[in-house]
């Protein structure tokens, strides 16, 4: 009898998941920083996504030509099934990009981690109404802090003596994230539904909506230069810049390595130091001081985060005791959770061996969206 893939152990705190939750928590915690201080210069916004994106195409590249996969995947690539599952979410991503990519200049670090954590709002609420899945009574109550920190964000943010360009920017800021948030969702869900019919390999997705990223934002790029006034192309763009973007890109490829060696638990752990994190250089090296509606707001999306991760609906069908399959795990709902953590599945593919396939969950396509790189064979094994 063929033994059971190695599952991940939550109990155990290696050296290898501490190092990757470290380096995810700062990523995450510097990213906002970073853009505002290296990239805010770089105005040809088109410019930078498709640079952001050409990075995550040798960074999904990579895995594939190490493992040597790279030939089998091409040879299998099929433009139909392409087309089905990538190309309507790839646009959606396009906007989303552009909004965010314009949200991060616009605003300071904590109001913009905020914002776009509220994503998990709307994939909830997605996922329910096109995919049925419900929420357990705790993460309903976890979606509820989430709004409530949003509301305090943009309420709590104001100031009185704000120059009015200046307010007018946060709220235009605000918006755009707001709005990149509902994109991530709608677009997560349409590829999660159309990758229940057609398991995927997760790297080739990422270079497929990379690939339609770069393709539609280089057309402005090449209007833009031809125009009389039109400034230099790389106006504005130092080495730090470059550094900054591939800090970006190389952030999903951290969130693939936590979800592999630590689980989706302990990433939420990850996320909320580097909110933390955010809050600390905007208020030391920025000076900014959010006051008490801000910190409240950030303690709201910190513990509605965990609470999310931490407690996923109850298995429809629990195995009884003393009945578990080989394969079964008492901790399997802790480590792989349901909505927002990474799960299990089981493919058989001709010749009737089976393979491991580990996802993250309602949150595969707006992890690919981000870049980030699940480092496993498939995405989910479509349903019988």
């Amino acid at each position: 009898m063929q033994e059971a893939p190695p599952m991940i152990d939550d109990s155990v705190n290696t050296c290898k998941s501490s190092v990757f939750l470290l380096l995810l928590a700062v990523q995450i915690g510097v990213q906002p920083v970073l853009m505002a201080w290296y990239a805010a210069e770089a105005t040809n916004v088109p410019l930078r996504i498709v640079v952001i994106n050409v990075m995550k195409v040798g960074l999904a590249l990579g895995p594939l030509l190490v493992s040597g996969r790279c030939r089998q995947e091409l040879s299998q690539w099929s433009p139909a099934i392409a087309l089905r599952t990538t190309v309507l979410p790839a646009c959606i991503y396009v906007v989303q990009d552009y909004l965010n990519q314009t949200a991060v200049i616009l605003l300071d670090g904590v109001t913009y981690n905020v914002l776009n954590q509220t994503k998990i709002i709307w994939t909830a609420l997605f996922v329910y109404y096109m995919l049925g899945k419900r929420q357990s009574h705790i993460q309903l109550g976890a979606l509820v802090l989430l709004v409530a920190s949003a509301v305090l964000i943009a309420v709590g943010g104001r100031s009185a003596n704000a120059v009015v360009a200046d307010e007018l920017a946060r709220i235009t800021g605000m918006t755009r994230a707001c709005i990149a948030a509902v994109l991530s969702a709608l677009a997560g869900t349409i590829i999660q539904k159309a990758l229940q019919r057609e398991a995927r390999d997760a790297y080739v997705v990422t270079i497929e909506l990379a690939g339609i990223s770069i393709f539609t934002n280089v057309w402005p790029i090449v209007l833009g230069a031809s125009a009389e006034s039109a400034s230099p192309l790389w106006d504005g763009w130092t080495g730090l810049t470059l550094v900054t973007l591939f800090i970006q890109a190389c952030g999903g490829v951290l969130v693939g390595f936590v979800i592999k060696y630590s689980g989706n638990i302990k990433k939420s752990f990850a996320v909320v130091l580097g909110l933390l994190l955010t809050a600390v250089l905007e208020s030391v090296w920025n000076g900014k001081a959010f006051g008490a509606p801000g910190y409240i707001a950030s303690i709201c999306v910190m513990l509605s985060t965990l609470l999310y991760t931490k407690y996923p609906p109850a298995s429809p069908n629990p195995v009884k005791p003393g009945h578990e399959s080989p394969t079964d795990d008492d901790d399997e709902t802790e480590r792989y959770g349901d909505d927002a953590s990474v799960k299990k599945q089981l493919l058989r593919p001709r010749g009737g061996h089976h393979r491991q396939v580990a996802t993250e969950g309602d949150a595969v396509a707006p992890a690919l969206e981000a870049g980030e790189l699940i480092p496993v064979d498939t995405l989910p094994a479509p349903k019988a």
